[in-house]
């Protein structure tokens, strides 16, 4: 059990870094609002990226319980987490300007903010069936209720640790950001284009 919730905090923590729209918003809120509404924001994304993750992974393990499904959709994952590698390498070779934050803005209920940002996130839902095909065709994990319910928790406190990371550290992360997000996104390419290759491995064998 605890293997489950520390995938799903990884998992979550690793998609929940780079700069993008939540934890740039985030930030914002950090910097204009105060620790508190931005601890607001980032339930409000952790509700639902706990949600997205549970029908993610009930998804995946319903493709996977048909085989010549489940063989197509570890060949989505691979090209999924391949093409996510590539991006993620493209912009950390290119990306050279720092991302600066503007600093108006009218914000009142951070939690609403939070659920309605995380819901239109739409990359959450393929990312998590792609991580859901992988750790089942490793057989990293045994995809019954209790351990999806586990594992949808570690992603959920996953992406609330990594948001409360950038609210308490909102103005060193402004002045660093153009490094930061060089640097990170070249590790997740990395990591992405790993997983990929493991995926395919598996899929072959």
């Amino acid at each position: 059990m605890a293997l489950q919730f520390i995938l799903g905090f990884l998992t979550s923590f690793v998609a929940a870094t780079p700069p993008g729209l939540l934890n740039l918003t985030s930030l914002k809120i950090s910097l204009e609002k105060g620790k508190r509404k931005s601890y607001y924001f980032a339930f409000g994304v952790s509700i639902i990226i706990f949600l997205q993750t549970y029908f993610s992974l009930i998804f995946t393990n319903y493709i996977h319980n048909r085989s010549s499904i489940g063989e197509s959709f570890q060949l989505i994952a691979v090209v999924l987490f391949s093409l996510l590698s590539i991006f993620f390498f493209y912009k950390g070779i290119k990306e050279k300007k720092t991302q600066k934050i503007k600093r108006k803005s009218k914000i009142k209920n951070t939690f609403t903010l939070g659920l309605l940002l995380s819901s239109v996130n739409l990359l959450a839902i393929p990312y998590y069936c792609s991580v859901g095909s992988t750790l089942k065709s490793n057989g990293w994990m045994d995809f019954t209720q209790v351990n999806i319910l586990i594992f949808v928790l570690g992603s959920g406190i996953g992406t609330f640790a990594l948001l409360s990371i950038y609210n308490n550290s909102a103005s060193l992360i402004q002045k660093k950001m153009g490094l930061i997000s060089r640097n990170i996104n070249v590790i997740l390419g990395g990591i992405t284009g790993i997983i990929a290759l493991i995926t395919l491995i598996q899929l072959l064998n």
